[in-house]
């Protein structure tokens, strides 16, 4: 569970500082470089705090789900201890939030009802065509196993988050796309998530 709030915690939290630079570079030397950072739950001695995985969810509820799925966790994932460790009824209220299809009823009739704890995260997309039609054929990919999916987790993630500037000089930039240091071949069809006071944290926590 905290490793997807880790991605979406990426954004939450002010925990990283500039380290070591390491070799990510591509065949033709101009792929991109990702920083080695300082987490603070970082091995051996690290860990996570309820605090930044409760942001870390209400960044992705605010944000990342507005195009990213979550499919392989449910609602009852959030109060698990060493994760944001909701309340049950703090859960509760969460998954009522969203509407889920369920069924078929008495009359063979699927139909909308409150979610419940039990639910999986719903996608906003029906599949991943519609996805795809939505984010200029692009597939946004599943935020569940994010940190793990890719080389270098954490520091790839901040990287990948951090790393929007303006396409230098000469640099062909397709359009809709936007440029990232981060992302292989420096084109990416995600816009810059980050924007400063989008998201409040009912803890009092400035962004």
């Amino acid at each position: 569970m905290h490793r997807f709030l880790m991605a979406a915690g990426l954004l939450a939290s002010a925990f990283a500082v500039p380290g070591m630079a390491v070799a990510e570079e591509a065949a033709n030397g101009h792929g991109p470089v990702i920083e080695a950072q300082e987490w603070s739950f970082a091995p051996p001695f690290g860990g996570f705090k309820q605090g930044q995985l409760q942001r870390g969810y209400r960044v992705y509820k605010d944000i990342c789900a507005s195009c990213h799925s979550m499919r392989f966790l449910s609602f009852r994932n959030l109060a698990e201890v060493g994760g944001p460790h909701f309340s049950p009824a703090a859960v509760e209220i969460l998954a009522s939030q969203v509407q889920v299809t369920d069924g078929p009823d008495a009359k063979g009739e699927m139909f909308q009802r409150p979610g419940r704890p039990s639910d999986r995260f719903p996608s906003r997309f029906a599949n991943d065509e519609a996805a795809r039609a939505a984010n200029n054929g692009a597939l946004p990919p599943d935020l569940s196993l994010m940190a793990k999916a890719r080389a270098g987790g954490a520091d790839y993630l901040y990287a990948l988050l951090t790393g929007y500037q303006q396409a230098p000089a000469g640099f062909d930039l397709t359009q809709g796309m936007q440029y990232n240091t981060a992302f292989a071949g420096h084109q990416i069809a995600m816009p810059n998530p980050l924007v400063d006071g989008i998201v409040p944290y009912t803890d009092g926590t400035e962004p």
